[in-house]
This record gives structure tokens, sequence and C-alpha cells, in this order.
């Protein structure tokens, strides 16, 4: 190989190193807490990171639905976070449907529904942002399925 040739293979490899490292600063991850706020003030959604004494989360709201983005399996420190937990529920709908519960989780693949120990129905989406996070439009299109499906929750459970 010609030391041209080989010079611009390295240089090319390079390059696409660079490239890559914008995508990797974008990742959205439970251990940077701003970066999920980030995305949910992209789309015009309220972002209010709270601590209490269990794990950190987020308080948000979409077409007048209160909704938190729990961080999760957090270190001790209840900092260094791996995963993300969106919730939504109800406290006026007490014993909704166990029958009813199961027939919408028989048709849904990426949220579940259950009765908390309160005894309210309530939603869950669980996303894994261990390992670096995820990127950006990844992150951006689970947020997409979790508000299209909590919409669709709240018309399934107040019918």
């Amino acid at each position: 190989m010609s030391a041209i040739k080989s010079h611009i293979i390295g240089i090319a490899a390079l390059v696409a190193g660079l490239t890559a490292l914008p995508a990797h600063a974008q990742n959205v991850s439970a251990a940077r807490p701003d970066t999920i706020a980030a995305v949910l003030q992209a789309r015009g959604l309220p972002s209010e990171l709270k601590q209490g004494d269990g794990n950190p989360y987020i308080r948000s709201a979409f077409d007048d639905m209160p909704f938190l983005v729990a961080l999760m399996n957090c270190d001790d420190d209840k900092t260094n976070c791996a995963t993300v937990q969106f919730y939504f529920g109800f406290n006026d709908r007490k014993g909704f449907s166990l029958d009813k519960l199961n027939e919408w989780n028989a048709t849904k693949r990426f949220v579940r529904a259950y009765r908390d120990n309160e005894n309210d129905p309530v939603l869950v989406m669980d996303v894994d942002t261990d390992k670096g996070g995820v990127p950006q439009a990844v992150f951006n299109e689970n947020l997409s399925v979790w508000l299209d499906q909590m919409q669709q929750y709240r018309r399934y459970v107040t019918e």
C-alpha cells in the first residue's frame, strides 16, 4: 500500500472517530438527569427534578396529565442511576377492573398497567439508559411512545 493511501485511510479513521464523539456526548442517561430534562423541554414539556427520600425523579406533564420520570437502579447515594421508569396514574379510579387491566396488557407491548398499593390504576414504561446512555433520538422516540400510550390509557380508564 502506498504511503499516500495509508495516510488517507488514517485520516478517514480519525475523522470517523471524531464524528462519533458528538453523538455520544448527546446521549440521554439516567445518570445525567439534565439530559432527560433537555429532551422534555425540547418537546415543550415541563421538567422539574425532585429528590425525595427515595430515588430522584422528574415531574412533567402532557395534555393535562402529570407524569413522573423516575430515575431507577441508582447507587447508594441516589446518584449514578441506570434506568428510568415513566409513571402515570389515577387516584380517582380505585379498584379499576383487573380484567380490564389484563385486557390492556394483552394488547400492549412497551407499557404495562397494574393497580398500585393504593388500588389505583397506573401505567409504567421502562427505558434502560445504562452503559453510557442512549442516543437522544432513541430516547425521544421512547418518549413519543410513552405520550401516545398515556393518552390511550387515559381514554381506556375513563370510558
